[in-house]
Parts: structure tokens; C-alpha cells; sequence
């Protein structure tokens, strides 16, 4: 599930919407440690898109650290056991 959970994640857009002047959006992310800021548009139904990606991005990462977390908790258990 690990491992599906990443690939999903890498195919979603990364960083956070910005509206400037007059409902244009921008979607801001990092990437080589540089900031980009990529045009999205006025568009409401490009913009709601955007956002349920950014939503959907944001769960899997936290099913993700909660997978690795319990991933841990058994491999210390296995460990005791050992």
C-alpha cells in the first residue's frame, strides 16, 4: 500500500493555490529549492480541479505517514519478539 500510495502522490500537483488580482490563480510549489509559480487561470472549473487534487494530495500523504508509522510500531514489535 506504501508503494501505491507514492506512485498516486507523484502523479498529483504539488504546493498551494494563490489568488492574485481579480481571481487569477497561481498554484505555488517548490521544486530544485526554488519557488515557481504556475498559472492556473480565472476559470472556476479549472480552479476546483486544482483544489480537489491539492485535497486528495494532502490525504494520501497523511494515509502515507500513518502506513510508515504503523510500519515502524510493527517492525519494533517484531524486533522484541526476535
Amino acid at each position: 500500500m506504501i508503494r501505491e500510495y507514492e506512485a498516486l502522490l507523484a502523479q498529483l500537483p504539488k504546493g498551494s493555490l494563490v489568488c492574485r488580482r481579480k481571481e487569477y490563480y497561481y498554484l505555488k510549489y517548490r521544486e530544485n529549492g526554488k519557488l515557481h509559480d504556475k498559472y492556473i487561470g480565472k476559470d472556476a472549473g479549472t480552479v476546483a480541479a486544482v483544489r480537489d487534487k491539492l485535497a486528495l494530495r494532502k490525504h494520501y500523504a497523511e494515509m502515507l505517514s500513518a502506513l510508515k508509522q504503523e510500519q515502524k510500531t510493527i517492525h519494533k514489535m517484531l524486533e522484541g519478539l526476535a
